[in-house]
């Protein structure tokens, strides 16, 4: 009688504690777990990100703090996981925290819920099951997951101004996706000026520019998302030549974006005019 009392009392322990890390892991997912920590930058993390985005260094005092505020909520919440040999996993957190907080630093909503879930690190090039093909990164919308290759990842940041950027490129795609599924003030003007993109990526002669200019990859002349994407990497990373070869462009990227990676750089106040 006393070993059944006891296998009972073992088996309810055990679905409570089943119960309980289910719901842990939930919040951690979501990013909304109270028992998570959001630890501050230290000074070895603003020196790195001092040495890695040129961009940092720029900003106003008072944007600086907001950034770096974000920077730590963002590497604390969000799940990363390392599959294999990953080296470097603190300076990947913080490269891949910076990157998607630098994208969205001039938008109220940073924290892409939405789409973002997990973010996937590989050492290098991966096999994906769902394509059927290695990649060096993606941004998968239907399991909210971000999946670099960690090589790649460190690659982009290598050269500042090459406008190849594997991070900038697929948290690109994940923040399309963000603003597809909000009903914000923010989102709506984004979609508008992803319209506004369609409408230029649909006219012959803009492709023809595109592709005669060598100024964006190739690859962007896939379809209108990898077109965004690309154009992001450029966006942050050559500015100016960016404003001086593509004024329009970069007038509705800026919009979108709410920041100006020119001028500054600047938040720009927000204006009902789209």
């Amino acid at each position: 009688m006393l070993v059944t009392i006891n296998v009972h009392v073992f088996f309810c322990i055990y679905i409570i504690g089943c119960i309980c890390y289910l719901i842990y892991y939930a919040l951690g997912l979501y990013q909304i777990n109270p028992f998570v920590r959001i630890t501050p930058l230290s000074s070895t993390d603003k020196t790195y990100l001092s040495n890695t985005f040129p961009i940092y260094s720029k900003l106003p005092q008072g944007i600086k703090e907001k950034c770096e505020k974000r920077i730590s909520w963002f590497r604390s919440r969000k799940k990363m996981v390392f599959y294999g040999d990953v080296e470097n996993k603190k300076e990947l957190r913080l490269l891949l925290s910076a990157s998607a907080v630098f994208m969205t630093l001039g938008l109220k909503q940073y924290k892409m819920r939405r789409s973002v879930l997990r973010i996937i690190i590989y050492p290098s090039k991966y096999y994906s099951r769902i394509n059927k093909r290695h990649h060096l990164g993606e941004y998968n919308p239907r399991l909210k997951a971000v999946i670099f290759s960690a090589d790649t990842i460190i690659q982009g940041f290598k050269i500042p101004d090459d406008n190849i950027n594997l991070a900038m490129h697929e948290f690109g795609h994940a923040l399309s996706f963000e603003m597809v599924k909000k009903s914000t003030w923010e989102a709506r003007k984004f979609r508008v000026g992803l319209r506004k993109i369609k409408e230029l990526f649909g006219h012959e002669d803009f492709r023809e520019k595109i592709a005669a200019s060598n100024y964006f990859r190739a690859y962007g002349l896939t379809n209108l998302q990898e077109f965004f994407a690309v154009a992001v990497e450029n966006y942050m990373e050559t500015p100016s030549i960016f404003l001086k070869d593509f004024p329009e462009l970069y007038a509705i990227i800026q919009r979108m974006l709410n920041f100006d990676f020119h001028q500054a750089p600047i938040i720009i106040p927000p204006k009902r005019i789209l």
